[in-house]
């Protein structure tokens, strides 16, 4: 096994361990909030955006896409149809079972998103990342490959992800440091191993599988998406934390950025 997939394999198992208690704490309010019709969970800034995308007859794919509530969203804001791939068999489960229940024109399918079909490229319109996609992947340059398949000649990608800055400040469990305190470093070539759960919804407590988590900066991201033939259409920077894991370090009004949009365009074929 090659390392790539010794990294993704351990991340499944570790998402297919957390999903249950995940679901335990908020699939019942998920399906309250389906039930009315066109609902939403896209907030600004994020909205303004996406809805300059036009969305009315697009095709969407989200990667990694967990339980499918964004992707619901976007169908319900006028995407013509999507398609939500994901490492968890748990998750791509649930989200299957909510749309089938809400007859959403949407379909999940497992996968890890480095082997997504090939049945799939040259399909969308827009390929959506929204919080918590990055930091699991092994390798930009290769994600990024795979996105630029899968979007059609005018294709774009549209991103809503935490801030690189973050990662160098403490999660809100860090009691013990002041959240404006840098602790860890920009520029990390390992991923962090973590086998203390992830169980960021019902903050249930549990030794976990192990797990990689892999620090980008953004010279990472943007070199990435160039290389893979994505021109920059707009880049902006957000106080708000949208990663949970920062609400005290955006509660201090540092003007630290926590989040950021990106977009960009399928630009030229690769040879």
């Amino acid at each position: 096994m090659d390392k790539l997939k010794i990294y993704t394999t351990a991340n499944r198992l570790a998402w297919n361990e957390a999903m249950p208690l995940h679901q335990k704490a908020n699939k019942s309010k998920w399906d309250d909030l389906f039930s009315v019709p066109g609902y939403s969970v896209i907030r600004e800034p994020e909205l303004s955006h996406i809805r300059s995308l036009n969305l009315k007859d697009k095709k969407v794919a989200h990667l990694c896409c967990n339980n499918g509530v964004e992707l619901m969203s976007l169908i319900n804001m006028g995407a013509i149809h999507g398609i939500g791939f994901d490492i968890s068999d748990v998750a791509i489960a649930e989200a299957n079972q909510r749309s089938k229940k809400f007859d959403s024109n949407c379909q999940f399918v497992q996968s890890d998103v480095y082997e997504i079909p090939e049945a799939f490229n040259g399909t969308f319109d827009i390929v959506y990342l929204s919080i918590g996609c990055l930091g699991w992947l092994p390798d930009l340059k290769a994600f990024f490959k795979k996105a630029f398949a899968l979007l059609n000649v005018s294709g774009m990608i549209f991103i809503h992800e935490s801030h690189p800055f973050a990662e160098m400040l403490p999660a809100d469990d860090r009691k013990d440091v002041d959240p404006l305190q840098i602790i860890e470093p920009y520029f990390k070539a390992d991923p962090y191993i973590e086998s203390n759960g992830i169980d960021y919804i019902g903050n249930t407590s549990y030794k976990s599988e192990p797990m990689y988590w892999f620090v980008w900066t953004l010279s990472d991201i943007f070199n990435s998406l160039i290389k893979n033939g994505f021109r920059l259409e707009h880049f902006s920077e957000y106080p708000e934390d949208i990663s949970t894991q920062h609400k005290r370090t955006e509660e201090a009004q540092a003007g630290i950025p926590l989040s950021y949009i990106l977009i960009a365009k399928k630009q030229v074929a690769l040879k």
